[in-house]
């Protein structure tokens, strides 16, 4: 059974902390994605944490969540990020920010016994082992269009409930592939470099071990 999609987020790091207001912001996004969204202004201390969330925009299609030093748009559709790239675009554009870093995560359900799962072990090595739950994580580095990244893989088994209600056994799989965090104030990314990142990060994101 091949796998299923579950979700998306696109997360972009500015290389530099958005000090506008956000109600105007708030305003920039909903003409993008509809001005009838539900939009919530967070009212939080000025010494809070650059990553916490100042906007929260909710809307069928995607939610965003705004802070000072990010924003992130999460899609339960697949092809959100090739249809919606030039509006995601635009955001950034009228907002003048600079993005610095990128992330693509993108999770999946396979339904799979765990005795299968176990396959992609060495069975000599867990061969007197039983476990009824496994998780596995690991990381490489790689590079993409000659940009620095990671390439992050983890497998949990777990289940899932399909449309009728009925619950699966199986493994969930997230995949990450983000620029290197220490790159944030040397990466530049244009609309051509930001969106190649993102179409490779999600075709390498369909690879996955079971």
């Amino acid at each position: 059974m091949d796998k299923e999609f579950i979700k998306i987020q696109l997360a972009l790091f500015f290389k530099s902390d958005y000090e506008g207001p956000f109600e105007s912001a708030s305003l920039k996004i909903k003409e993008q994605f509809g001005n009838d969204l539900n939009a919530q202004i967070i009212g939080v201390p000025n010494n809070a944490p650059s990553e916490f969330p100042r906007v929260i925009i909710n809307s069928p299609i995607v939610n965003i969540n705004l802070s000072k030093n990010r924003i992130d748009f999460f899609s339960d559709k697949n092809t959100f990020v090739q249809d919606f790239f030039e509006k995601v675009w635009n955001i950034v554009s009228s907002l003048s920010l600079e993005i610095g870093r990128v992330g693509v995560v993108i999770t999946f359900f396979k339904e799979i016994a765990t005795d299968d799962f176990k396959e992609i072990f060495n069975q000599s090595k867990i061969e007197s082992l039983n476990p009824q739950e496994i998780t596995v994580r690991f990381n490489e580095r790689i590079q993409t269009n000659g940009i620095n990244a990671n390439n992050s893989q983890m497998y949990v088994t777990g289940s899932a409930k399909n449309d009728q209600g009925i619950e699966k056994k199986g493994v969930i799989i997230t995949r990450d592939i983000n620029t290197h965090a220490e790159d944030l104030k040397k990466n530049s990314f244009t609309k051509e470099t930001l969106n190649s990142f993102i179409s490779e990060a999600v075709l390498l994101a369909d690879k996955v071990l079971v």
